[in-house]
């Protein structure tokens, strides 16, 4: 246990020295962080020319069901696709994010479009479910398309049932508040609107995503996968001095020599989560973007970091065993990070990727390490919600620190 311990401060001590590699560690997702988040702000916040998918399931055999989705499908910014009522549970779909939007229009839709959903115990018009992530102004300009739908259909019956709209000029004094009510009631449908989240937890937060929301955590773990640099400078300047032989003498077991090392940069990523989670929640919003929201679930944060940091620790000691020289590690190690980025949603959010390439991040562990910071920044899950994607990381970490381990016996 002695020995251990000594070898823990030996460690400390190589790595307090590489002041080079730590500056890499800060600095480097510092300057992304605040370069992406600035940057990118309006591309989050206005997604122009862009079309929103979303279903209806239509349960209303009437014609008025018809119609109303006529009307919405004569939206261009909107797509509608009609699933059948047999189809797959609608929460998961939209939850899943398949869909956007989700329109259900009830069987007795044509008696609750008379009532006018009004908030005097009459039944809602219908029901609009909306994904987790979905940014406030979309769904408010497709609430105002739905609402726009379901007043043109009230206005046709009251014009079919009465002839004609009450005329001001025909209205007497008594008369007027009675039309001023019917236009108030037909401007203000009451739509169940709900948030699916992947819990099939209809209770979503009202937080939404933003630059600095994807950035922060998508270069957090990039940063971490980045150990690489100063942990194969150490591995492999300590292999060519013969530490490790001399190590080994003292019966040192590789297990203990691995995790030796893995301690001190494990320190090093808290480090670097609470110092990332600073830049957005502070600097970023003083060069005029928006501010890092607070995570759901302090647990859920250490529990997804320290998940995150055992697998890139993992990732980083497996690739300085296998490497004889500091460029050889630095090389391998930079492009399988940029590798990983690319793939796993750092580098282009996953969200704007087509289909194909959202099925294929999940190759990637920094795809599962970003998810799961997504679901305390911005999804505000519990932390069991980080359980999944924490349990693959560690997974990847074992994996990769096992290979390490044989590998560094067939070394030393």
């Amino acid at each position: 246990m002695n020995k251990f311990i000594a070898l823990l401060k030996k460690e400390a001590l190589v790595l307090s020295k590489d002041w080079h590699g730590l500056l890499v560690l800060f600095v480097m997702p510092a300057v992304f962080i605040l370069i992406m988040s600035l940057a990118m702000q309006n591309a989050f916040d206005e997604q122009q020319n862009v079309i929103i998918e979303y279903a209806i399931v239509n349960h209303s055999e009437g014609e008025l069901g018809d119609e109303l989705i006529g009307l919405l499908k004569a939206d261009p910014a909107f797509k509608a696709t009609i699933l059948d009522q047999a189809a797959a549970p609608l929460n998961s779909l939209v939850a899943s994010e398949r869909y956007k939007f989700a329109i259900v229009i009830p069987e007795d839709f044509p008696q609750r479009l008379a009532a006018g959903g009004d908030e005097n115990g009459a039944a809602p018009v219908l029901q609009v479910l909306i994904a987790p992530t979905v940014k406030s102004y979309l769904k408010q300009l497709f609430v105002a398309l739905v609402r726009g739908g379901i007043v043109q259909l009230r206005m046709a019956q009251l014009l079919a049932d009465g002839g004609s709209l009450p005329q001001q000029s025909d209205s007497s004094e008594s008369d007027l508040p009675d039309s001023q009510n019917m236009l108030a009631d037909l401007s203000q449908v009451d739509l169940s609107l709900s948030y699916v989240m992947d819990n099939n937890n209809n209770n979503a937060s009202s937080a939404t995503p933003s630059s600095v929301q994807q950035n922060v955590p998508a270069w957090l773990i990039f940063a971490m996968f980045f150990v690489i640099i100063p942990i194969s400078t150490a591995f492999i300047i300590e292999k060519q001095q013969g530490t490790f032989v001399r190590l080994r003498l003292l019966n040192l077991s590789a297990l203990h020599l691995m995790l030796a090392k893995l301690a001190p940069y494990y320190v090093v990523n808290l480090i670097q989560m609470a110092a990332m989670i600073a830049v957005g929640m502070a600097v970023v919003p003083l060069l005029g973007g928006d501010r890092l929201n607070w995570p759901s679930s302090a647990a859920g944060l250490f529990i997804i970091t320290s998940a995150a940091s055992f697998a890139a620790i993992g990732f980083a000691l497996l690739i300085a065993t296998l490497a004889k020289t500091t460029v050889q590690a630095t090389t391998m190690g930079g492009v399988f990070n940029i590798i990983f980025g690319a793939l796993g949603g750092i580098m282009v959010p996953k969200f704007v990727m087509p289909p194909t390439m959202q099925e294929i991040t999940v190759v990637s562990p920094m795809s599962w390490g970003l998810e799961g910071f997504l679901d305390v920044f911005l999804r505000n899950q519990p932390w069991h919600a980080v359980l999944p994607e924490s349990l693959a990381l560690l997974g990847f970490g074992v994996v990769c620190l096992i290979a390490a381990i044989f590998l560094f016996k067939r070394l030393v």
